[in-house]
């Protein structure tokens, strides 16, 4: 064998590739605070679930509809 042929096999000093950048906002149109659950933060976490906005932050075509149904269930509750 070479002396080359061993260099190859040393690993590389860098770091790993698989590495994902986690969001610096929330991705609801307009808000700029800092993600705090799944990506959005708290105010518009809870619109998530409700199903006002998507995950890209988009609002439905039926949003006022939603939203009116939805503060209508807080004001309840």
């Amino acid at each position: 064998m070479s002396k080359e042929a061993g260099k190859d096999k040393k690993p590389q000093g860098g770091p790993p590739s698989n590495v994902v950048e986690l969001p610096k906002r929330c991705p609801a149109e307009g808000c700029g605070k800092k993600p705090v659950r799944s990506a959005f933060c708290s105010e518009h976490f809870e619109w998530f679930k409700a199903g006002l906005i998507n995950r890209q932050g988009q609002r439905p075509k039926d949003f006022d509809k939603k939203y009116q149904a939805w503060s209508q269930k807080r004001k309840v509750a």
